[in-house]
């Protein structure tokens, strides 16, 4: 995929780490991604493809369960 046709805010499947991940920056022929809220990432345009459908349900199913998780932990914290 070309630099000029991803777009910020974007899913792709990045087929070096076989994983979805979300653009959040282009610097060059690279594109800066997050996962979930970890480091950021440069990895070269040419292995980013569009993600399927069922591939972005997924991503946004981990976040959700991920923020689940998170929420109870902090109240279980109070206690």
């Amino acid at each position: 995929m070309k630099a000029k046709e991803i777009r910020n805010g974007c899913l792709y499947y990045n087929t070096l780490t076989k994983r979805v991940e979300r653009a959040i920056g282009k610097v060059g022929r690279r594109v800066m991604t997050m996962v979930h809220d970890q480091d950021t990432k440069l990895v070269k345009s040419d292995n980013f493809r569009r993600a399927s459908e069922l591939q972005v349900d997924n991503y946004l199913n981990k976040k959700s369960k991920l923020r689940a998780v998170l929420k109870r932990v902090a109240t279980l914290k109070l206690f």
